[in-house]
C-alpha cells in the first residue's frame, strides 16, 4: 500500500519506494488515490505496467476538484488493474476508512512521510502509525531530508512447525 502527503509531486522517490516492495516480492499495490503522493504512485505503477488496485474512498471523492485534476484522476482510474470504491457519497471518515482498508490487506506500507509515526499528525501520520501497529515492514521516504528508511516491525513471526 501507498501513502503519502497531498502536497508531494515528485516522482524519483516514490519510483524508488515501489523499487523496494517490487524486490520484496510485491506483485500489486493499493493507492488511496488522492491528490499528490498517492496519485504520482498510480502514475508511476502504470508506466511501469504493475498491477494495482485504486481504493477509492467514496464515488464523488473528485467532486470539489478543479476540473484538470479531476479529467487527470479518471485517466489514472482508467489504468488501475482493479478499482474498489467504498462508500457511494463523502461524508467524514471516509478517507480514514480507506486507510484502515487499506493497511488491513498490505503487507508493505510505502510512506512519502515527514513525521514520526508516532507523533501527532494528519492523514499520513495516522495510516503509518495503523502500519505499524499492524506489524508491516515500512518503507519510509523523508522529503525535507531527502532519505529513504526503513522502519521494521515491532516483531518477526515464527514459524515452529
Amino acid at each position: 500500500m501507498i501513502t503519502g502527503h497531498r502536497w508531494f509531486d515528485h516522482n524519483p522517490p516514490i519510483d524508488k519506494l515501489i523499487t523496494m516492495a517490487v524486490n520484496q516480492g510485491v506483485t500489486h499495490f493499493l493507492c488511496g488515490m488522492a491528490l499528490g503522493t498517492d496519485q504520482v504512485a498510480a502514475e508511476v505503477l502504470s508506466i511501469r505496467r504493475l498491477k494495482w488496485t485504486a481504493v477509492i474512498p467514496s464515488a464523488d471523492q473528485d467532486k470539489l476538484w478543479k476540473p484538470r485534476q479531476r479529467s487527470h484522476y479518471r485517466n489514472l482510474l482508467e489504468q488501475a488493474t482493479k478499482q474498489i470504491t467504498l462508500y457511494k457519497e463523502y461524508k467524514s471518515g471516509v478517507m480514514q476508512a480507506r486507510n484502515q482498508w487499506m493497511v488491513k490487506r498490505a503487507d508493505i506500507c510505502l510512506a512519502v512521510f515527514s513525521g514520526d509515526p508516532h507523533g501527532v499528525g494528519g492523514g499520513t501520520a495516522t495510516t503509518v502509525k495503523m502500519a505499524h501497529d499492524r506489524n508491516l515492514l515500512i518503507y519510509q521516504y523523508i522529503p525535507a531530508e531527502s532519505r529513504f528508511t526503513i522502519i521494521e516491525p515491532l516483531h518477526k513471526q515464527l514459524t515452529l512447525f
